[in-house]
């Protein structure tokens, strides 16, 4: 299983770029730039990074077409993807916060999130797009300018949880990055994906298995559970299918009826959950997250390979604050024990 890093792209192209080329030293599969409204483009971020690295894929995560049309998104992988040395990915999704900001009309997601990924895909390979869907159109449009796509094709990935959306990405896409699946969850998705797996032709390309987990653990514990309960709001956004493996109905009420101080510490940028009794909080942190110290990684460790046991190919792993403290404690510590 290879091991994959997700940052956000705040921090910079200088910065991405840095933090590309130290995990490319302990041999990373991909970093990946968080595309969010309110930080620096994506794409643009990781060019620095994708022009020095050698080994390292480079990606941009997740991208609608209710934002950008499925054109411009290949054009734009395409153009990282003559960069990069080892190869760029995207991840297409559904909804996002972009459309949210620009106030889009989203439409069918199913149908919009797979024409996205038919389109794109078809321009990355060597025909002109011609696309006639209910979503969206193209017309000879052509990447014949693109020299790398036919030696090493960008991947292009689809964010899917739900029955629906599994199918959808083994059907059209290149591989599929699920969005904070634990292990106690794995009875729901793990069966539709199976079923749709096992529906693909015999010749049909490898499909990647992906998931993003939410990765906190620093030398000082108290400032990763801090940090792990100040982003416990957009854990699956704390709906009942990702809260219930780890609560009892009476602490998923509370919950519930406390949402907006889970809200309030995320956009405050702190860790305290008002109105939540510290043990309900912990209890979502152990569950939902890898959080604490040094001494915590054993059992990390253990997590994680539960995805291995269960067919992943990769593993994402979502940073936040020192990054590349944490690329060094991955690097030389749970990067080597998941070979």
């Amino acid at each position: 299983m290879h091991l994959d890093l997700f940052v956000e792209s705040k921090i910079g192209p200088e910065a991405f770029k840095e933090l590309g080329l130290l995990a490319e030293q302990y041999g990373f599969r991909c970093l990946w730039a968080q595309n969010y409204a309110r930080a620096p483009d994506a794409f643009m971020t990781a060019v620095p990074m994708a022009m020095a690295s050698t080994r390292l894929k480079v990606g941009v995560a997740a991208v609608s077409g209710y934002e950008m049309h499925p054109l411009r998104t290949a054009n734009a992988l395409l153009t990282l993807n003559e960069l990069c040395a080892a190869g760029a990915c995207v991840l297409i999704g559904a909804g996002g916060e972009w459309p949210g900001v620009m106030q889009s009309k989203i439409g069918k997601k199913i149908t919009g999130a797979r024409e996205a990924i038919q389109i794109i895909k078809m321009a990355c390979g060597t025909e002109t797009v011609n696309f006639d869907g209910e979503m969206y159109s193209a017309k000879y449009f052509s990447t014949s300018w693109a020299s790398h796509k036919t030696a090493r094709p960008p991947q292009v990935y689809a964010g899917a949880n739900g029955p629906k959306m599994l199918r959808m990405a083994t059907e059209v896409a290149d591989g599929v990055l699920m969005s904070d699946i634990l292990p106690e969850m794995f009875d729901w998705p793990m069966p539709n994906l199976n079923a749709a797996l096992a529906d693909r032709p015999a010749d049909a390309p490898p499909f990647a298995i992906n998931n993003f987990v939410a990765w906190h653990v620093k030398d000082d514990a108290e400032e990763s559970l801090a940090e792990a309960r100040r982003e416990l709001m957009i854990r699956g956004w704390l709906e009942k299918q990702w809260i219930e493996p780890f609560l009892s109905p009476e602490e998923i009420k509370i919950v519930e009826d406390n949402k907006w101080s889970f809200l309030t510490a995320f956009r405050e940028r702190h860790g305290n959950i008002d109105g939540v009794p510290p043990e309900i909080v912990q209890k979502l942190v152990d569950g939902l997250t890898c959080a604490g110290g040094p001494d915590s990684l054993d059992r990390h460790i253990e997590h994680l390979r539960k995805y291995q046991q269960a067919g992943f190919t990769e593993l994402a792993l979502g940073l936040q604050d020192d990054p590349a403290d944490s690329i060094r404690m991955l690097g030389e510590t749970v990067l080597p024990a998941l070979r």
